[in-house]
């Protein structure tokens, strides 16, 4: 009896699938149904494939040369910082850490013409950080001119356009976190805006071509209790990127470049604004610059510039990408930190002193990866090799930094050096195993008069992952980047 009943199942669905190739797929869903049973199924299902569902997870154990708390330490209380997924507990060096738990539900229609003309996306994250809390990442509509496919208008929450590794998915990254430069830039990756999109549609194979337009709140999404804006002016994120694929014989070899530009601006509610100055010897100092009648009312620029570039060659035994980003401009920073200061509660105004700093940052980056086959089944070994610097105050380095000037450990220059593998045996499943090799610039800054050697991270990575494309056969256009695939 079971087995007549799955046979009979597999056959109505077989059918229905047949069928719907058959009818006319009616926009309209207000419609008087008309059909039979089976051509209704068959809407169903098709309506069914252009909704996407994508979750994974990230679960870690990580071993820092530092703990959370070292009060003796150059470090102070923050250990080995932020950068490695977030401050060490107090007295803890190693800890278990679910680095981030994500859930996806998209939705995607196209016309007859086979052009995409509505996209629509929640991303839900929880966050296991001793608040059990969770935040909104993406939540935003995008209708699509029906006639040409290229031309989109987009409103809601979604991923700064801007450089590459802020607007890829973490579940794709070689390492576990984005450079120093870019968490620090454009941390929580989310804003809140309205866009507009020239992107060529998914059946144009001749390249590929995206030029955004955003205007933003640019304070980020879910900082805090920080959920909108605390100054009228907004910010505007451009970018422009392009990618093509060439097939010599069992090689594809591809290229994607971006050019980004972010005009922004933080409000002064403070009487202190420093910027450098020169003294009678020629040498750079922090000097106030703020007019105290002008609190709440100027904004100082903050103003990015980058561009991304990427190398990549498939072939029968393995894949070889080479990566480069680099950003620069000015960032209206605090003391302490050199992140643009954000609202405090309910969205009440920064009580932070603004200094500008003219920054550079970037990441150079090579993976190699090899295929193992297994009967009819690939397994993927990649080995990266990622160098990321960032350098928040880069008028002035080394011995130039001294407290006595207004300088402190926030302009240091940092550099990272990271490397590490990951077994991907399956499109669900990755394991990566990555250790950090942080160094700071030296200075006479008391504790940073050589490269203090308490900062490295060693990353143990488990990652889930599951994609609802994965089993949609009608999904002509799918991209599954966990198998290194076009």
């Amino acid at each position: 009896m079971k087995k007549i009943f799955v046979f009979s199942l597999l056959g109505f669905i077989y059918y229905s699938s047949y069928s719907q190739n058959n009818f006319t797929y009616n926009d309209d869903l207000s419609s008087a149904p008309t059909d039979t049973v089976v051509r209704q199924v068959s809407k169903v299902l098709t309506i069914l494939r252009e909704f996407r569902f994508q979750a994974y997870m990230q679960t870690e154990w990580q071993r820092a040369d530092t703990s959370g708390y070292d009060g003796a330490g150059p470090t102070g209380t923050d250990g080995v910082g932020a950068f490695q997924g977030g401050i060490f507990p107090a007295a803890a060096n190693n800890r278990f850490l679910q680095r981030r738990s994500r859930f996806k539900l998209s939705f995607e229609h196209k016309n007859k013409k086979d052009l995409k003309i509505f996209d629509f996306a929640f991303q839900l994250e929880a966050y296991d950080y001793g608040r059990n809390t969770t935040a909104i990442k993406e939540f935003y509509g995008r209708v699509i001119d029906p006639w040409t496919g290229w031309v989109s208008f987009q409103g809601g929450i979604f991923t700064r356009p801007f450089g590459f590794e802020t607007s890829s998915s973490p579940a794709f990254q070689e390492s576990p976190e984005f450079a120093r430069v870019n968490q620090t830039l454009l941390p929580n990756e989310a804003e809140l805006g309205a866009a507009l999109i020239v992107e060529s549609p998914a059946k144009f194979e001749k390249f590929y071509l995206r030029a955004d337009a955003s205007v933003v709140n640019g304070q980020g999404i879910g900082v805090g209790f920080q959920t909108g804006t605390y100054q009228n002016r907004k910010d505007i994120i451009a970018r422009l990127k392009f990618g093509k694929m060439w097939q010599v014989k069992s090689v594809k070899l591809g290229f994607n470049a971006t050019a980004s530009y972010y005009n922004g601006g933080v409000l002064q509610t403070t009487s202190y604004v420093y910027d450098l100055a020169t003294d009678s010897t020629g040498k750079y100092y922090y000097n106030n610059i703020a007019d105290p009648k002008m609190i709440d009312k100027v904004s100082y620029k903050r103003e990015y510039v980058g561009a991304h570039l990427e190398l990549k060659a498939d072939y029968p035994i393995g894949i070889t990408t080479l990566r480069g980003e680099y950003i620069t401009g000015q960032q209206p920073g605090g003391a302490t930190s050199s992140l643009a200061p954000i609202g405090g509660q309910y969205n009440s105004l920064p009580v932070s002193d603004i200094y500008l700093r003219k920054f550079n940052g970037g990441l150079l980056l090579l993976t190699q990866s090899f295929k193992q086959k297994v009967k009819d089944h690939t397994i993927m070994h990649d080995f990266t090799f990622k160098y990321d610097w960032y350098d928040p105050q880069s008028r002035v380095n080394g011995t130039a930094l001294d407290y006595g000037r207004g300088f402190s450990s926030t302009d240091l220059k940092y550099t990272t050096y990271g490397f590490g593998y990951s077994f991907v045996p399956y499109n669900w499943f990755k394991l990566m195993i990555w250790y950090d090799y942080v160094v700071n610039e030296a200075s006479i800054l008391q504790g940073y008069e050589k490269d203090y050697k308490k900062d490295n991270v060693l990353t143990i990575r488990s990652q889930f992952y599951i994609d609802s494309w994965w089993f949609n056969p009608k999904s002509k256009y799918k991209d599954n980047l966990m198998s290194k695939k076009y």
